[in-house]
């Protein structure tokens, strides 16, 4: 097969339509024209068009999960089934050049779940402080194995994250006593997975904050 032409796509400069015998037959990214050599008048075998085919579809996948990527770091299983999802009109992705295109990216520095898991705590504990507990779960859910999950949540933290959660409550209970000031502060800890013991320790320790006074009641009333 001969290449009888090489048109720079209409809106995209930087594509190009490859034509063999005078027949449309694949766009391609301008850098893999110039790296595979590509001019008129060169002959392609079909083992070499088959890849640029595959070079093109993982060009296509990289430039996916880039996409995907640009708003916020991702776990690794999160970007294999965005990419791996099926879209309407276009064939199913291979499996294993969803991997490849994943393996390229972590060369790249680009897919890291143990950084991605370091962002996701780190951004819990600015906006939405929770227990390491729960927020192993939320990373495991996201596709992030146990043992990273757990080294980037690090419970020993959980008091300060629960204090600092407890803070963004305190207006909501400005002039509750404590029986209704410990109830709604504690369910709120709760619900965000930490401990009865430090949900009991940060509910004094806040009421003699605020109201600069020992809390007289028994804990388990």
């Amino acid at each position: 097969m001969k290449i009888t032409a090489l048109e720079p796509q209409a809106h995209r400069a930087d594509r190009y339509n490859l034509f063999l015998d005078g027949r449309f037959v694949l766009g391609l990214d301008g850098a893999t024209v110039v790296v595979a050599g590509l001019a008129v008048g060169m002959e392609l075998s079909e083992e070499e068009l088959a890849g640029l085919r595959a070079d093109e579809g993982e060009r296509h996948l990289l430039d996916a999960a880039l996409r995907f990527l640009a708003p916020r770091p991702r776990s690794r299983a999160e970007v294999r089934r965005r990419l791996l999802a099926p879209r309407r009109g276009h064939e199913p992705v291979q499996a294993e050049a969803v991997e490849r295109a994943l393996d390229r990216l972590a060369s790249l520095g680009m897919l890291d779940d143990a950084e991605f898991a370091a962002f996701w705590v780190e951004n819990r504990e600015r906006f939405s402080p929770r227990s390491a507990r729960a927020m192993s779960q939320e990373l495991r859910q996201r596709g992030v194995n146990r043992e990273t999950a757990a080294a980037a949540a690090n419970p020993e933290q959980d008091e300060e994250r629960a204090l600092a959660a407890a803070r963004q409550r305190l207006r909501m209970v400005a002039h509750a006593e404590f029986p209704d000031f410990r109830a709604k502060v504690g369910q709120f800890l709760l619900r965000r997975g930490f401990s009865y013991e430090i949900v009991r320790t940060v509910v004094r320790q806040l009421w003699e904050e605020t109201r600069g006074t020992t809390a007289d009641v028994d804990d388990d009333a």
